[in-house]
């Protein structure tokens, strides 16, 4: 039987502390709402000295034991995700913060939203999330069950905060994390909006005029001996170029999409890919500087928690999204663990731009790295940002010259089909 320390609330709202044994925390943590307290904090005795860093390592691998053995693990929250859900767990996040922040326990914080919450959605995570935590589980763990509200990355930051005992700031800065992310999603589907609306209309005119208007102008000139002016002549001749080809184009575009596909899941494919991703023009650019936003957000989130830089960059490495990249990083980690700075290692590898790297260097021969990394991440935010309103207007105006083409090939098609017409009856 070992021996647990723990923390609790009574009836009174009065903490009390004392030692238990059990052959598991569960188990005493059930003895203890068995006996009218509500457990704050229950902890063996034998890791009460323990370093943060230390625990750190032990609620990694309790996680990942948590993920791999639950056998109430939902095949659909590993399937489904989306920003809609994100953002549902950034609301989430932001009244265990409220609560939180106030002075109550993240245990007593998750239990009363699980019982004060109004909506479904929401009520149901907490109380996922309240299930987990009173079977013995971190928060970051019970996040890790649900990947379609918590994205992994915050998992990890989550993590980090609970094995320092400080939490409240890194709840904090990922929350801030996300606004600014859910911020610029949001800004660019908004810029797309009035492009699809007319990209839509131009189609919608197109296909009405050439299955109704069209034939019958055609069917007219014919029977009155007319020919069709060349503006018309290209949308029937490419109407029936689309009709003849179209079908066999269709199905040779989905075998090559689902076989891209099954070949970007296999290890070469994803690097390849990856690779080509980050050298596309434009595009490219925009790739790189979501990943380093990520990774930069998070380093200066770590550092100021109070961990170390090697235990921080291990965890930033499970964050970067593109396999060049986090190659890239492995690299400059391991130059790091041998005595590196972490500005050559990252100038070594082109893991951020030049610029970057000298305010790196800065920042850690004045030893006020977070600072410096905090800045940097502001850095690549704005330039993410530009790039991204950049593209948002290229593609704007792309779409709108083109619906603007069409529909003018129409108008020159219908009016001089009706001069043809009016040519012919004279």
């Amino acid at each position: 039987m070992a021996v647990f320390n723990y923390k609790a609330r009574d009836a009174t709202g009065a903490i009390v502390s004392g030692s238990a044994e059990g052959s598991e925390r569960r188990m005493v943590m059930q003895r203890l709402q068995a006996q009218g307290l509500s457990p704050i904090a229950v902890k063996e005795a034998s890791s009460a000295g323990r370093s943060p860093l230390t625990k750190l390592g032990e609620r990694a691998k309790g996680a990942k034991l948590f993920r791999s053995g639950s056998a109430r693990s939902d095949d659909d929250t590993r399937k489904q995700s989306g920003s809609r859900r994100e953002g549902t767990g950034l609301i989430v996040l932001k009244r265990l913060m409220e609560l939180h922040s106030s002075g109550l326990p993240v245990g007593d914080s998750i239990r009363i939203l699980s019982q004060r919450l109004n909506d479904r959605e929401q009520k149901a995570i907490v109380q996922k999330l309240w299930r987990d935590l009173s079977e013995g589980a971190t928060l970051a763990a019970a996040m890790t069950r649900q990947p379609r509200y918590f994205p992994g990355s915050i998992s990890y930051v989550i993590e980090a905060g609970e094995a320092t005992g400080n939490l409240a700031p890194i709840l904090r800065k990922v929350i801030d994390y996300l606004e600014e992310k859910e911020a610029i999603r949001k800004k660019m589907i908004a810029s797309m909006v009035y492009p699809a609306f007319i990209c839509t209309v131009a189609v919608a005119v197109v296909i009405l005029f050439m299955t109704v208007l069209l034939p019958q102008i055609q069917g007219m000139l014919e029977r009155l001996g007319g020919e069709l002016a060349w503006s018309a002549r290209i949308l029937i001749d490419g109407s029936a170029l689309i009709s003849k080809f179209g079908p066999f184009l269709l199905v040779g575009l989905i075998a090559a999409i689902l076989g891209f596909q099954q070949w970007r899941r296999t290890d070469a494919g994803r690097q390849r890919t990856d690779q080509w991703l980050l050298r596309v023009p434009f595009l490219g650019k925009i790739f790189l500087f979501g990943d380093l936003f990520q990774v930069g957000n998070l380093i200066s989130t770590l550092l100021e928690s109070g961990i170390n830089t090697t235990e921080t960059l291990r965890l930033t490495e499970r964050t970067v999204k593109n396999t060049e990249l986090r190659k890239r990083f492995n690299v400059a980690r391991s130059q790091v663990n041998e005595g590196l700075s972490i500005a050559q290692a990252f100038q070594r590898n082109q893991f951020m731009p030049d610029l970057a790297v000298d305010i790196l260097t800065v920042g850690e021969n004045t030893g006020n790295l977070a600072h410096s990394m905090g800045e940097i991440t502001k850095g690549f935010r704005n330039e993410l940002t530009d790039r991204l309103t950049r593209l948002t207007t290229l593609v704007s105006t792309g779409a709108l010259i083109g619906a603007f083409v069409l529909v003018a090939l129409i108008a020159m098609g219908i009016v001089t089909s009706v001069f043809q017409v009016s040519r012919t009856l004279s």
